[in-house]
């Protein structure tokens, strides 16, 4: 389920609609997610196939030898977010709308939750930090390699700025047996709210006031069960994209196509595909409309919504979570 699945399963609750809608509103990557409760307490082990047995041709009188397949299991770990509102009630009391004036604060907290977790989807490190997980950077971090492999997955969008002036291409199959957001066994999904209603709160130095305070806690990780249903074009020069040249041009929208053509079973209806871009990326896409050559980027008008974009029938999302500074990735001989 997404978040917003889930909500609509929960009992009517003005928060918690109040908090979907605001993740939805904040980041897009967030609402396209598919949850999985975990199978640890601490995250989700996942046994994927890494071999499959070949058979042998069978003569008369002659045996077989036997052959198997070959596993191997990764275990995915969750982040444990928590923060904590706190709004003076000597402040809301000269507010002529207490209510609407803390829920604005808690909203600022919302939003600060769904940057977090959309941040450590694309570049959680778990080597840099242990109290994250690794994210969809950290897992495809090598250009081009054999087949069924993460490095496979990954192409060159041209040639890499060599200072960190970077960016790459998303593009997320998600799914309980692709790509999928997790939670520890046991726990709820998504972000809880809880009111602590009125408590005393410390000032920097240690004094004590009374405060509304609302606790916020979230749970979550990444799994990517099937790595060939994710795919990432890298080294993208974003200093350069407003002044490709042509042959740069479809260089870019050659390596798309093949990331696109490189997740598996694309078509397949239990998976819901996502290309997710920084703004660059999104305004050299939406101006390749206008491209006498172009025949994969379209969009799509509904009436009374912004226009969506596509390429190659994959929905294309601006995410501001995607950094502009990457550094430059190895590519594979």
């Amino acid at each position: 389920m997404t978040l917003s699945d889930y909500r609509k399963r929960e009992s009517p609750s003005g928060d918690v609609d109040f908090i979907i809608e605001a993740l939805e509103q904040t980041n897009p990557i967030i609402n396209h997610i598919k949850w999985m409760q975990g199978n640890l307490p601490t995250g989700n082990k996942t046994t994927i196939r890494t071999a499959i047995p070949k058979p042998s041709v069978r003569r008369i009188n002659q045996g077989v030898a036997p052959t198997k397949s070959e596993t191997e299991q990764i275990t995915d770990t969750c982040i444990m977010l928590e923060g904590r509102s706190s709004v003076d009630v000597k402040l809301l009391k000269l507010q002529s709308n207490p209510e609407a004036f803390r829920r604005s604060e808690d909203a600022a907290f919302v939003q600060g939750f769904s940057q977090a977790v959309a941040d450590n989807i694309f570049y959680g490190d778990a080597k840099q930090n242990p109290d994250t997980f690794n994210g969809l950077s950290v897992r495809y971090n090598s250009i081009g390699g054999k087949e069924h492999t993460a490095a496979h997955q990954v192409l060159a969008g041209g040639t890499a700025n060599e200072g960190e002036h970077n960016t790459s291409i998303y593009i997320v199959g998600w799914g309980t047996h692709a790509t999928a957001g997790i939670y520890p066994k046991n726990s709820e999904m998504g972000l809880h709210m809880e009111d602590l209603k009125e408590q005393d709160a410390f000032d920097e130095n240690g004094k004590p006031f009374r405060a509304l305070q609302t606790l916020f806690s979230w749970d979550c990780g990444l799994s990517v069960m099937d790595i060939e249903t994710c795919a990432l074009v890298r080294n993208i020069d974003a200093t350069q994209l407003e002044s490709l040249s042509t042959a740069a041009t479809k260089t870019l929208i050659n390596s798309i196509v093949r990331a696109k053509n490189r997740i598996r079973n694309l078509q397949n209806k239990d998976k819901d595909v996502h290309m997710y871009v920084p703004r660059e990326v999104y305004d050299f896409l939406e101006l390749y409309l206008l491209d006498k050559n172009n025949v994969y980027v379209t969009r799509h008008e509904v009436m009374g919504a912004m226009p969506q974009l596509y390429f190659s029938g994959i929905p294309v999302d601006k995410s501001d979570s995607i950094l502009t500074t990457e550094p430059a990735f190895t590519v594979n001989s």
